[in-house]
């Protein structure tokens, strides 16, 4: 089906053109006598207008979402469409910045190239779907869980009703994948946190977190690249500068990186502490 609006479109399976001025819902067709509709539990993609410089496709809760959104951000930065200029990936959506239109275009010409962007964005959307996953680099990161640099790791413990030790366990255990970039230069969303770990975000978040602070929240995980406040839960510290604005790329984890965990202990975690 298809909703529009003047200022808001959202595009979804169905196709059909609008009326100039007028909000329309159009259904799909009911499926003809002794024909079974085919139905999936799986949401289709959509396609919303952000305003009026951006679109956002959303795969809603497609277990594939975020691989979609990371294959179609980099499929348009490979192959650039001529009415794209930006494409940056989210958890399970993507947002596209229409390229700038010429002034001496008309309101048609202009919604014309809106219209052939929605179409091309919702077509994508559902073949990204089967596209195979963009696999980035391997990052090991160092981690020290000892208490000093841990301090919400036995609150963790007590409210997953875990061991200490099975809470480090499986955060070592888990296969991460920097899902976005965002927040702040050089953070990387950690999708892949084990079940047993998933948390809400703190009631109070703290009005600073250390730089390397070790988090999760949600089915997240992440490492502060510098001091910020911040409401996840800090189970531990990460030696390592995630973040150099003077090199190229100044982030050390890219969308799309597989992240793993190495414990150290405090004595080698302050060696390379020293040594940044």
């Amino acid at each position: 089906m298809r909703l529009f609006f003047t200022g808001l479109e959202t595009l979804h399976c169905g196709k059909s053109k609008s009326e100039t001025g007028r909000a329309r819902l159009v259904m799909p067709q009911k499926p003809e006598a002794g024909i079974k509709a085919e139905r999936s539990s799986l949401p289709s993609p959509s396609v919303v207008a952000c305003g009026d410089q951006w679109l956002m496709v959303d795969w809603h809760e497609h277990p594939k979402a975020n691989q979609a959104a990371r294959s179609l951000a980099g499929h348009l930065r490979r192959e650039p469409q001529p009415f794209a200029a930006e494409a940056v990936a989210g958890v399970r959506t993507m947002a596209l910045r229409l390229a700038e239109t010429q002034r001496t275009q008309s309101f048609q010409q202009r919604a014309s190239l809106r219209e052939q962007a929605q179409q091309w964005l919702l077509d994508k959307a559902s073949e990204a779907l089967s596209w195979p996953a963009l696999e980035g680099r391997l990052q090991l990161l160092q981690a020290c869980y000892e208490t000093p640099l841990a301090p919400d790791l036995a609150s963790v413990a007590e409210r997953t009703g875990l061991e200490l030790q099975t809470v480090i366990r499986l955060h070592l255990e888990s296969d991460f994948v920097a899902e976005l970039i965002g927040f702040m230069p050089g953070f990387a969303y950690l999708g892949g946190l084990h079940p047993a770990l998933r948390l809400p975000r703190r009631d109070s978040p703290r009005h600073k977190v250390s730089e390397g602070s070790i988090a999760i929240a949600g089915d997240q995980s992440a490492v502060y690249p510098s001091s910020t406040p911040g409401g996840w839960h800090l189970i531990g510290c990460c030696p390592e500068r995630l973040f150099r604005p003077r090199q190229d790329p100044p982030a050390l984890i890219q969308e799309g990186d597989r992240v793993r965990f190495e414990r150290i202990d405090l004595e080698a975690f302050e060696k390379l502490w020293s040594q940044r």
